[in-house]
């Protein structure tokens, strides 16, 4: 596993190639994308053989019975995208079932895969990897269940502005939240959240949410924050190292360095207001 985050895993997945045949019949347990990224293998499941390459991914479902081979002598490497069964009704449009399928790969969903396990593997400082999740696994349904996957879109512009006003409101109370929660609190589609997030507010929901903890971030030094390592556990940073990267970034200033601007902004202002 290279990535865990709220309903959803992701793993980078080798296997050795060579003449053996398939193996044994394994009951799947999860729902899980899986996807090639070098090489190619074979699925056999309820009689019928893929071939899993660049131009296919599939969908597996608790309860199937799958078998693998591997017959390149390279091998192969596959991303697989384990999501809890909620995440992946609220984007298939309340029926998770009806996604189960073998299911075709184009260009643009291959480079949001692509793209979804680089971030994974950098790390998820900034909870984008959620919104690379949502958008590969919205991207691949789309074309299986296109109905069920735009069932979840607010209809009207005033759904739309009021959706991402809760989600503002939900992350204002709690910075900690991620992109799967704040469809649950605002009752939409995660996908369709996003996009409507970044259309109404021109950032991303990760960005947003980046920006909020600097935001709060500046307060509580500004107040004298001095346990700089629980302030990036309580506004849901990584660590403290992720907390001074974040704010440097926003800011040109590390947070030590902000708390001593602050401090001798305050003794400047307390000496020119005596009497």
């Amino acid at each position: 596993m290279i990535a865990a985050g709220d309903g959803f895993r992701v793993a980078d997945v080798r296997c050795a190639g060579g003449p053996a045949g398939f193996d044994e019949p394994e009951i799947e347990r999860r729902y899980q994308f899986v996807a090639a990224r070098r090489g190619a293998f074979l699925r056999r499941e309820g009689g019928t053989e893929v071939l899993v390459d660049g131009t296919v991914a599939y969908l597996s479902a608790p309860g199937l019975a799958e078998q693998f081979a591997h017959p390149l002598p390279g091998g192969d490497t596959c991303t697989a995208i384990t999501l809890e069964e909620s995440l992946l009704a609220s984007l298939a449009g309340g029926d998770p079932a009806a996604a189960h399928a073998v299911l075709p790969m184009d260009a643009a969903s291959e480079l949001a895969m692509r793209r979804l396990t680089a971030q994974a593997r950098h790390g998820d400082p900034g909870g984008s990897v959620a919104e690379h999740v949502v958008r590969f696994a919205s991207a691949v349904l789309a074309r299986r269940v296109p109905e069920r996957v735009a069932s979840g879109h607010p209809g009207t512009a005033a759904a739309r502005r009021r959706a991402v006003s809760q989600a503002k409101a939900a992350l204002a109370a709690d910075p900690k939240l991620g992109l799967v929660a704040l469809g649950r609190v605002t009752g939409c589609s995660s996908h369709h959240l996003s996009r409507v997030f970044t259309q109404l507010t021109g950032l991303t929901v990760s960005q947003y949410r980046n920006r909020l903890r600097v935001s709060l971030a500046l307060e509580r030094v500004a107040e004298g924050e001095r346990d700089l390592a629980g302030l990036a556990g309580d506004l849901g940073f990584a660590d403290h190292a992720h907390l001074t990267r974040t704010v440097r970034a926003a800011t040109g200033c590390t947070p030590s360095s902000l708390r001593a601007v602050f401090r001798d902004a305050g003794v400047r202002e307390s000496v020119g207001g005596r009497p």
